[in-house]
Formats: structure tokens, sequence, C-alpha cells
């Protein structure tokens, strides 16, 4: 999809750089065998299946993924672009206050990222930042920080990525990328389910639920603790696939990045 300049958007320049993102960091190996499979994960066989809830799509302004000009000028296939990691409608449900969003960013000359949360009908700026890019592509996680204001139950967001190509021109040429997100409440049932369940089943109960920040960052937790997993890498890769996030499905994940302080 191509993207196309928000208004908006332009303020991300004003913020400085920030501090740079931390990298996945593995537990030792010898923590990790002490650990057995089935205090991990589930030993059901089945596929990671996301349900999308039936809503309508939101509106679009800078797409799902974006190829800018200075992802054109890489070295990677064309085929991989700046991608919004969500599922079809665009949209993605919460029930954190400061969820957690996802965004495949391919290796470019982008350092920078900027990030912006406006109001469902963008006229109002929630919270803005930018942060430092990872030496090589993949899939960076970006947490909502404390001072960022708590999301609203029954609210939906409106969120865009931006890859800062170059500093001294700003925008002009630099992908976009948006998607939406709802916080809503989880159903006792769903809540009792997740206290009782293991680390290694609540994406699974996430899923079922449709609830989709929930779902990524879950398992996002797990492939940070067990990184040689072979069940949570494909449980991740399974959840992307069932939105149609294939191309991007096997990229990397990067525990990246934070807001400046």
């Amino acid at each position: 999809m191509t993207c196309t300049k928000h208004s908006r958007y332009y303020t991300i320049l004003s913020l400085s750089l920030l501090v740079p993102c931390v990298l996945l960091v593995e537990l030792p190996a010898n923590a990790q065998k002490a650990v057995t499979r089935s205090t991990i994960v589930s030993p059901s066989k089945v596929s990671l299946n996301f349900k999308v809830p039936k809503r309508g799509a939101p509106r679009s302004t800078a797409g799902g993924a974006s190829r800018g000009s200075c992802l054109r000028g890489s070295n990677q296939p064309t085929k991989q672009r700046l991608t919004a990691v969500v599922p079809r409608t665009r949209l993605g449900l919460t029930f954190a206050e400061r969820p957690s969003f996802f965004v495949y960013v391919p290796q470019s000359p982008a350092q920078t990222a900027g990030f912006l949360l406006l109001s469902d009908d963008d006229t109002e700026v929630v919270y803005e930042t930018t942060f430092v890019l990872p030496p090589k592509g993949g899939i960076v996680r970006f947490d909502l920080p404390e001072k960022a204001p708590a999301l609203q139950v029954g609210k939906q967001y409106h969120w865009f990525v931006t890859t800062l190509c170059d500093a001294t021109s700003g925008l002009s040429g630099s992908p976009t990328v948006e998607g939406w997100i709802e916080r809503s409440t989880p159903e006792v049932a769903l809540t009792k389910a997740l206290q009782k369940t293991l680390p290694g089943n609540r994406p699974n109960l996430y899923a079922e639920a449709g609830i989709w920040h929930e779902t990524l960052a879950s398992l996002a937790d797990l492939q940070q603790q067990y990184p040689q997993n072979s069940k949570v890498l494909n449980d991740w890769r399974d959840a992307l696939k069932s939105v149609g996030l294939e191309a991007v499905a096997t990229e990397p994940l990067l525990n990246c990045c934070k807001a400046k302080p």
C-alpha cells in the first residue's frame, strides 16, 4: 500500500534522539535446561490461529505497509517493506493501559523512527516520541512508557510509525505505516483462565479472544525467555500467518526499542 503523509506527524521532527535500543538477552544455557518443556508451552500440536474480531476496518491514511525512498535505496529486496504488524483490519485490541506495538523495519540507512499516537478523530496528539532503530532489520517492539497517558477503555486510537531517513530533510521520502488500537476489558472467565494457565498457554487464550496486542506481547516475552524453543517460535509465526503477515512471519524479533527519558 502506498503511504500518504499525515500533517500532524511532522511534529515528530522536533523531538530529539533517544537512548539506544535494548537488545535481546538470552538466558544462560543451564537456566534454560532447568525448565522443562511442559512448564513453558502447551503440549498441543495445534497451530496458533488468531481470531480477528468481527468489526469494520478503520479508515486508512498511511497504509499498513510502505516502501519509502530510503528503503528503496537499501540493499534489501524490494518486497521487504516497513510493515505494521497488525491484522488485515488494521485494528488490534488490547487489555493494557500502555500496550506494546510491533513493526517490521527492514535494514536501511534510517537510524531513527518516530512514533505518534492520536485520538480516534486525529484531532489530539495523545503521545509522540522517537526511538533509535537497531542496526539490522527485523520486527521491533515498542512499549508505551509509563509517562504516556493510559489508554481509556472503549476508545480507539490511531498510531503511526515513520522511519526518518534523513534528519536534515525531515519526513520527505520517509516511509510511514499506521494501525489502530482499542482498549477493552477482559471477561471474568478469561481473566480466571489467564490466572490459572501456564505462561506458554496464554497466547492461545488471547488469540482465541481476539486480543491482538497481548497475543504478540506474550509470545514475544516467551521468545525472549526461551529463544531456542521451537514451539514458541512456531506459535509466533503461526499467529502472524493467520492474519496475512506471511511476508514478515519468519523475520527475527528484536526486543527494541525504548522511548527517550
